[in-house]
């Protein structure tokens, strides 16, 4: 049986449609959990209805305490074998448990997300094939094309083994606003011998005029900064620090420096100070940019910005 978690807070508008894309799964083995977190504009009321008209459908009303804090209550709440998260403004197509859970068994499954921004525009991030295979060296282009679509960031559009999470207490971490998600997936990781990647898109996002991801933070250089530490000290743990891997992380990091000069309010003394600087100069080609922008990164000059 798989658990599906859906924390909710004040989604009134869309709640209804996300449950009932639940209700249409051509699987029938699964549960659902819905975590009501102090919802104050009626959300709590239509999980309840759903749940008299459904019952694999199970509410927790709670305080409010940020949604970490509700994914881990479904976490400790949950029965199935698998878990699968869903956002309460998110909804699935009628086969995604299906196809999650009929994938080669592996310690994560991992699928694709269609983005859906309000003008209606579309964008989607797959795996390129339909594979399973051993996180290490001679999977190592698998892995790496998984990050580069960030498809390892966030928890949806994933089969997580129930075992794995509740031995070794994996969980999302409270009182942080930005960067759970992938705190989380990298404490999973750890564990994660085997991964499975699904050329599917049946998962859709929707992206709206402005989240935690699009709008500007007051220490956003920072967090993303720190972010990025996170993924190079996993990458270096496992023995997949690579040529492969540094081109991704480098390019990554290009992006994080160009965006914290030109899009906040970050001094560019303490931006241009971090030392991975130096290992730019190796990686100038995995960045465009115009030359005069790297060659004034390289070189620390902040001043030339202002």
């Amino acid at each position: 049986m798989i658990s599906v978690i859906i924390p909710v807070y004040n989604v009134l508008p869309y709640l209804g449609e996300c449950v009932a894309s639940i209700v249409a799964q051509t699987y029938k083995a699964w549960e659902c959990i819905l975590v009501d977190d102090g919802s104050t504009d009626g959300s709590g009321d239509i999980c309840d209805e759903w749940a008299k008209k459904d019952g694999r459908i199970r509410v927790v009303h709670q305080e409010n305490g940020g949604v970490s804090n509700a994914r881990n209550k479904g976490v400790e709440e949950a029965r199935g074998e698998s878990i699968v998260f869903v956002d309460s403004d998110d909804t699935i197509g009628a086969e995604h448990l299906w196809r999650l859970a009929n994938a080669a068994d592996a310690d994560l499954v991992v699928s694709g997300i269609r983005q859906i921004c309000q003008d209606e525009q579309t964008d989607e991030m797959k795996p390129k094939t339909n594979k399973n295979f051993v996180l290490n060296k001679d999977s190592l282009t698998d892995f790496v094309d998984l990050n580069d679509k960030f498809l390892l960031y966030g928890p949806v559009a994933k089969l997580y083994k129930t075992s794995t999470l509740k031995k070794h207490a994996i969980r999302f971490p409270v009182g942080c606003n930005y960067g759970e998600d992938l705190q989380f997936n990298l404490q999973y990781l750890e564990y994660v011998k085997t991964i499975t990647q699904v050329d599917d898109v049946s998962y859709f996002y929707r992206r709206g005029t402005e989240t935690l991801s699009t709008k500007a933070r007051p220490n956003q250089f920072f967090q993303d900064y720190e972010q990025w530490q996170m993924l190079r000290a996993f990458y270096e743990k496992r023995d997949l620090w690579s040529q492969l891997s540094k081109e991704l992380l480098y390019k990554r990091l290009w992006g994080i420096i160009y965006d914290g000069i030109f899009s906040t309010a970050t001094s560019n003394k303490q931006i241009l100070s971090i030392q991975e600087i130096d290992d730019l100069k190796d990686f100038q080609h995995v960045f465009h940019c115009s030359k005069w922008i790297k060659w004034c990164i390289l070189y620390r000059i902040p001043f030339a910005f202002r």
